[in-house]
C-alpha cells in the first residue's frame, strides 16, 4: 500500500516487538486510520543493535490515534 505525503506522518507509539506493533496497527486500521511501521535501530548498553518498531500515522489523525491508544490497552475493551 502506498501513502502520499509520508513525510508528514508522525510517530505515535514505539513498540518493543513487531508483534506488539502489529496489534497497534490492526487496532488503528480497524478505526480507519492509515498506519505505517518503521523499524529503527536502537543501541543497547552492550553495543548490540536492537530494533524497535515505530508506529506512524498521518499528522492530522495523530490526536484520534492517541485517543484510541489511551482508551483501551492494545484495543481490548475493558469490561
Amino acid at each position: 500500500m502506498t501513502y502520499q505525503d509520508i513525510e508528514n506522518w508522525v510517530s505515535i507509539f514505539e513498540a518493543a516487538t513487531v508483534d506488539e506493533a502489529g496489534i497497534i496497527k490492526g487496532m488503528l486500521e480497524a478505526s480507519k486510520i492509515p498506519v505505517v511501521l518503521d523499524r529503527e535501530t536502537v543501541n543497547s548498553p552492550a553495543d548490540l543493535s536492537e530494533y524497535e518498531v515505530v508506529v506512524k500515522v498521518p499528522k492530522e489523525m495523530a490526536a484520534r490515534a492517541a485517543q484510541l491508544l489511551q482508551a483501551t490497552p492494545y484495543g481490548v475493551p475493558e469490561e
